[in-house]
């Protein structure tokens, strides 16, 4: 019995040592931060590793609050929320003289921008005055949320300013709501602006259908059409789920670029309808696809699909998805597929899509079609 009892705690104290190795915390500070900053979605193990790091990093004596906010340039989304965990945890223990430091943070515009916009709220906090002095200076900032904050200053001290100091705060702005603003700010001093061409949605097209999606389960069928444009070939009619069908040129007058491609094909249900444009530019240029669509949506950008998305009817807005694309030199290709079920609610009959090209920050890119 006694020998049965210490083979048990001999036996169970290799299984914990065995445990303990596979998920040892990180051997230094810096190991720890590696680890938090490279963790991924779907990894138990790396899950496990990551809170034996913030556990060991928590404890660290020797772990600054520069070193954390830091880290977060690069890491993963994941890991930046564990970093964003210590870097808060460290803040309420930081005094006055770390303030100068997270100034001199706050200003480099090479750090990650969630992690300024962190330090940005903190050095401003319950300090309208300070709040006010930072954004001044930051129109232009790369951090969307901090630029979103300085538009927004900007705007409430726009009364009576002129027409060029309003366009400066246009140029700045990247959120639809504040965009829309400004528009109308220039059009009360006497300058319009066209905005479908100043967020750059793309409002001519050429478009064919209906093809048929009874079912709603057409979303990967191949359609010819389909084939033939993204080859470059497409031919001036096809068959489709009516009987014959041919290219419809359409130029929407739009504000926000919206094709009502439900006014255009009659209302029909259970169908798909194909999208098609060319845009020109001058020189190669690394930027976004952002879409707003409510139906099942899919879009190729010379021959590439980078958007896809078989959702019906859960609402839309501008910029719902977005995808990185390279655009080459000359003509680029564009083909959206947009998809249609057979709900009769009065709620489900929207069918519709919008499409814009812009850089990461949402400001639109030079293009001709």
């Amino acid at each position: 019995m006694i020998f049965a009892h210490t083979f048990r705690v001999v036996l169970a104290f290799l299984v914990l040592s065995g445990m303990l190795a596979r998920f040892s915390v990180a051997e230094s500070t810096s190991d720890a931060l590696s680890t938090l900053r490279s963790i991924q979605p779907g990894d138990d193990k790396a899950q496990q590793a990551a809170a034996a790091a913030s556990k060991q990093l928590s404890q660290a004596k020797d772990l600054k609050l520069m070193e954390v906010l830091k880290a977060m340039k690069g890491a993963s989304p994941i890991g930046k929320n564990w970093l964003m965990g210590l870097a808060n945890q460290l803040y309420r223990k930081s005094d006055a003289a770390s303030k100068p430091e997270l100034t001199a943070f706050l200003g480099d515009t090479s750090q990650d921008p969630e992690a300024r916009y962190t330090v940005y709220r903190w050095v401003t906090d319950n300090d309208p005055e300070t709040r006010g002095k930072f954004l001044d200076s930051m129109l232009e900032d790369p951090s969307l949320e901090i630029r979103f904050d300085a538009v927004a200053h900007a705007i409430l001290k726009s009364e009576g300013a002129s027409a060029d100091q309003l366009k400066r705060i246009l140029d700045a702005a990247r959120h639809p709501t504040q965009i829309v603003e400004m528009i109308e700010k220039l059009k009360a001093v006497g300058v319009t602006v066209d905005q479908s061409q100043h967020m750059g949605f793309v409002t001519s097209w050429k478009l064919i259908g209906p093809f048929d999606n009874v079912g709603s389960d057409k979303f990967d069928v191949v359609y010819d059409v389909e084939t033939d444009w993204l080859k470059g070939a497409v031919k001036e009619r096809y068959s489709g789920k009516n009987g014959e069908t041919q290219w419809l040129e359409h130029t929407t007058d739009s504000k926000e670029g919206q094709v009502d491609v439900a006014k255009l094909f009659n209302n029909e249900k259970g169908c798909i309808v194909y999208a098609a444009t060319i845009v020109k530019v001058p020189s190669a240029i690394d930027c976004e696809v952002r879409v707003g669509c409510i139906n099942a949506q899919k879009v190729w950008v010379n021959g590439e699909l980078v958007i896809a998305n078989e959702v019906y009817h859960t609402g839309a807005q501008i910029d719902q998805y977005a995808a990185p694309i390279k655009l080459k030199a000359g003509e680029n290709r564009i083909l959206v597929k947009v998809c249609q079920n057979e709900q009769k609610e009065a709620w489900a009959q929207d069918y519709s899509f919008q499409l814009r090209l812009c850089d990461a920050t949402g400001k639109a890119i030079t293009w001709n079609p």
